[in-house]
Parts: C-alpha cells; structure tokens; sequence
C-alpha cells in the first residue's frame, strides 16, 4: 500500500494550471439576436419576395425611363395616319409600336408606364396619408377608451355604406363643383380609408395594453405619450408596415374602378384607369388595347400582394430561428 502513494509533489508537477484569458470569455459563442437581422435573413429567403421585388423594381424603373427616352407626341393622340376608311394605320403591335396603339393613335407601350408612374404615385399618397391618421388615431382611440362611444359609431355609420358607392357621389359632387381631379382623388380616397386601418390599430393596442411592462410604466407615472411611442408602436410595426404594402394596389384598384364607371379619370388621361376603359370599350377590334393594361394591373397587384405576405411571415419573430 505504501509503495502506491505518490508523493504531492510528484502530484502536482503532473497538472498544469490553463491560464484564462478573461476578455476572451466575456465574448458570446453565438452571435446576440438582432431582430431586424432577422427580419432580413428570413424574408430574402423567400421566392415570392424576392421575385415581387424584382417586378415592382422594374415596374418603376420603366415608369422613371420610358417617358425620358419617347418622344411627348407618342403619348398624345393621333400619332398613326388614318386610311381613306377612316381606320388607323399599322395600330397592331409592331416593332415600332411594341404594344400596339389604342384607338386615339397613342402607343400603348409609353402611355402605359406614364400611367403606371401616375397611378402609383396617387396609390403611394393615398396609403400614406391613410396610414398617417390610421395609427395616429388608432393608437390615442386604443389607449383612451372612453372615445369608444364616438369613434364606433363613426365607424359604424361609414362601414354600413359601399365604399365605391360613397367614391363615386363625393367624386361627382367634386367634379360638379369644379376641382381638381387629383385633390378630388386624394380627398375622395382617404375621407374614409384611414377608418379600417384604425379600427385595426385599436384593436391591436388593447391587446397589448395591459401586459406587465406597461402596467409598470403607468405605476410609475410615465407619461402617455411616450407609452404609446415606447411601449405600444414598436410591437405593430410591423403589422403597419404590412398594411401599407397591402394599401398601394387597393388604392390602384379603387382609382381603376372609378374610372371605369365614368366618376374618375377620362378621355385622353393618362392613367391604368383611363388606358383599361378605353381598352375595354374597343377589346374587340383592339384586343392588344385591353390585354397589356390588364397584364401590367395584375402584376402590380399580385406582386404588392405577395409583398405584403412575404413581410408579414418575416416580421413574426416565430418566424425567426
């Protein structure tokens, strides 16, 4: 037994001790959570954003060249000569006219990106300024509730009436009294269209209201103002910033269908509302008139659509891994 002991001196030139780099082991072996960068990671690994991106991308920037690189007079009328029968020379798509011509001699190939850059551009001021009173309604509407008696009935009253139907007697009225069609436009689309994204604001704030961390911070006398700043806006965001995406090809639609029951845009103007009923009134001899307008209105709409699901998935933190 004795023979087997070893000496503790003998013990302790066997170990050694590891020296210990304290910066080193303050440093995370995983990279923190970001949740923006998730937010990132998981949306541009998905197909339909990535190719909605593309279309709306090229969309735009076709709406910014082509009226840069044609003429003026190709978006006015008459530009094709006329036949002794009073038909319009060479209006079938060609290499000169790629789309075709519409019944007024305009090439469709340029009116159409004009209009695309119009349209889209009412869509984008119709959504902001929706999305504007929207929250900022929505979020006081949620957080004080004794507004509940006037902002329901308000709500109320304009949600049992048909949206188009109310468009179309203020668009009416307006054109009557002699506005202008795009303030006329803008008036008509958002006198109303702020309600449903505040109804939705509201309902997500009451949700959210009374967790633990807001509770704390009305015990603690922090003001409202920076609760619903603080507290309540970051946590919709980004079901907001889904809205919004959603809004644009809804405001487009809204702005076609006026148009088309003769309320909205006419004659010569150039816009998808204006290019579609002009297109529609002559599919028959002109089947290329209503068939790129069509097109180009479907791929706006299903690629903002696709948009909107993409960034709603992304922007669920389950979402995140």
């Amino acid at each position: 037994m004795e023979e087997n002991k070893i000496d503790d001196k003998e013990l302790d030139s066997k170990f050694v001790f590891a020296e210990t780099d304290y910066e080193e082991s303050e440093k995370l072996a995983v990279e923190p959570y970001s949740y923006w960068k998730s937010v990132f990671r998981v949306f541009i690994h998905k197909k339909s954003a990535i190719v909605s991106i593309v279309i709306i991308a090229v969309l735009i920037l076709m709406a910014i060249i082509v009226p840069f690189c044609y003429p003026s007079w190709y978006a006015q009328t008459n530009i094709l000569t006329t036949s002794p029968g009073g038909n319009l020379v060479d209006a079938a798509p060609s290499w000169k006219h790629i789309f075709g011509c519409d019944t007024l001699g305009r090439d469709l190939f340029v009116i159409l990106f004009k209009g695309i850059r119009v349209s889209l551009s009412l869509a984008l001021v119709v959504s902001l300024i929706n999305a504007f009173f929207g929250i900022l309604i929505g979020m006081i509407w949620g957080y004080f509730r004794k507004l509940d008696p006037i902002l329901i009935e308000v709500y109320n009253f304009f949600g049992n009436i048909p949206s188009l139907l109310l468009y179309m007697l203020l668009l009416t009225i307006l054109n009557q009294i002699g506005a202008n069609i795009w303030v006329s436009f803008i008036f008509v689309l958002t006198i109303t269209g702020w309600l449903d994204m505040a109804r939705f604001i509201r309902n997500q704030i009451i949700i959210i209201n009374d967790r633990e961390y807001n509770l704390a911070s009305k015990t603690l006398g922090t003001p409202a103002f920076r609760i619903i700043t603080h507290n309540l806006l970051p946590f919709i965001l980004p079901v907001i910033i889904t809205n919004i995406s959603l809004a644009i090809p809804s405001a487009i639609s809204a702005e076609t269908s006026l148009s088309y029951f003769g309320v909205g845009l006419k004659g010569t103007a150039i816009a998808l509302g204006p290019i579609l009923t002009c297109g529609y009134q002559s599919w028959m001899s002109h089947p290329w008139e209503l068939l790129w307008p069509t097109v180009i209105l479907g791929l706006i709409t299903i690629s903002f659509y696709l948009l909107g699901l993409a960034l709603s998935d992304a922007l669920d933190p389950r979402s995140h891994r």
